[in-house]
């Protein structure tokens, strides 16, 4: 290969540059650097889907019962065997039916949201603010 080549299959556009930014911002959240992709998906669905069940990650992931509660756990409050979780949804347990359990944004994961919004968007802000002066 080139290196002509090789350059332009590294070439990363802005929003590929962004959406790597806002992937390592999820991975700062956690010291050990060792967030599985998984989390990132079930924490965006979360922030999609505001007030889903458990269930409905289960089958949007195809995930086991198992493997869904370990992800809601990681990005909650407390993570597997006592460990603090990221703290970025909150489980509760549904009122109509105690057997389910709604997943929603807490205050740390709405903060999230945004600042991945504002780095995922600010090269196409930048632009407007230009195109409107």
């Amino acid at each position: 290969m080139t290196q002509a080549k090789l350059e332009g299959l590294l070439n990363i556009d802005n929003e590929s540059y962004n959406l790597l930014r806002v992937i390592t911002m999820f991975m700062k959240l956690d010291n050990s650097q060792e967030v599985p992709l998984q989390a990132i998906g079930v924490f965006w669905y979360v922030a999609t889907y505001q007030n889903c069940i458990k269930k409905d990650i289960e089958e949007y992931f195809g995930m086991s019962k198992a493997s869904a509660s370990r992800m809601t756990d990681y990005i909650s409050r407390f993570h597997r065997l006592g460990k603090k979780g990221l703290g970025l949804i909150s489980k509760e347990q549904d009122p109509k039916d105690k057997r389910r359990t709604i997943l929603k944004l807490t205050r740390k994961g709405k903060d999230l949201i945004e600042k991945s919004f504002n780095t995922l968007y600010e090269d196409m802000k930048s632009f407007e603010d230009e195109f409107e002066e």
